[in-house]
């Protein structure tokens, strides 16, 4: 077996790159750059799906990793050979889980196996719970229960309509849903809104970041590290709520030692 991580824009790449020293990494143009990883790696055109596959067949790559987050291009017909026009303007138009499967669907035909993320990471999920049980008061657990019971069900039902992973909300009030800016823009508008608003709960607002329903578990699970804690702690967010089997935590051991030391709180579900 012989690894390939195609390698979209952001840390997550990189964090695989990382713990995958003998992995080829395919980085795609105006996301991510071969200069930054150690792995053997090449560019390549995010239009320019048939070269995608010259280059992964050449380095005998047999499975693949999806990595990072890869925004939809802008096109003209006169860009794109039969190939990429087939492929892209069928993703161009749809949300990300059907697009992500349409991907799939594509490196598969040309033989390559989709690896699962969590295959080829290390400590990537939280135990279910909350961490840490003995820095939560009863009251601000009760508090994030009602908060993700509504988040929870928020997402679940916003899942057949294929768009956004996470959500903000605060017991009974919604603040933001995640769009196609991502999920520090969400954050950000989110923090901004609860900071002008009453809370009368005393606690601030909560991110809830979990798969969708149906979701493409191999390619396209949501991801929180250290620096989406930060950002919330920052903007006086009371916790974060995960997956314990579906929200992969970069830097497992530096986001532990963080919470601790912040008295933050992360419950995983």
């Amino acid at each position: 077996m012989k690894i390939g991580i195609i390698a979209g824009s952001g840390y997550f790449p990189l964090f695989i790159a990382k713990q995958n020293k003998n992995a080829f990494v395919l980085c795609i143009e105006n996301h991510s750059n071969s200069q930054n990883f150690k792995n053997k790696s090449k560019n390549v055109s995010l239009l320019n799906p048939d070269m995608w596959i010259e280059i992964l067949k050449s380095e005998n790559i047999t499975h693949i990793v999806l990595a990072g987050k890869i925004n939809r291009p802008k096109i003209t017909n006169e860009e794109l050979n039969e190939n990429a026009k087939a492929l892209i303007s069928k993703i161009s138009i749809l949300g990300d889980n059907s697009a992500v499967n349409i991907i799939e669907k594509f490196f598969k035909k040309f033989g390559f196996k989709i690896l699962p993320i969590e295959s080829v990471v290390n400590n990537c999920f939280f135990s279910k719970g909350f961490h840490l049980e003995t820095n939560i008061s009863l009251k601000l657990k009760e508090y994030i229960k009602k908060s993700t019971n509504l988040g929870v069900n928020l997402l679940n039902v916003l899942s057949k309509y294929d768009i956004g992973q996470s959500a903000v909300v605060s017991a009974d009030l919604v603040y933001a849903i995640e769009g196609p800016e991502g999920t520090d823009s969400m954050i950000d508008r989110a923090g901004l809104l609860s900071f002008n608003n009453l809370n009368l709960h005393d606690y601030g607002p909560v991110l809830i970041k979990i798969p969708k329903e149906n979701q493409n578990r191999d390619i396209d699970l949501p991801v929180i590290g250290i620096e989406t804690v930060k950002k919330c702690l920052k903007l006086g967010f009371s916790s974060i709520v995960v997956s314990s089997d579906g929200t992969l935590i970069l830097d497992y051991n530096e986001v532990i030692k963080y919470i601790k030391q912040k008295q933050f709180c992360i419950y995983a579900i």
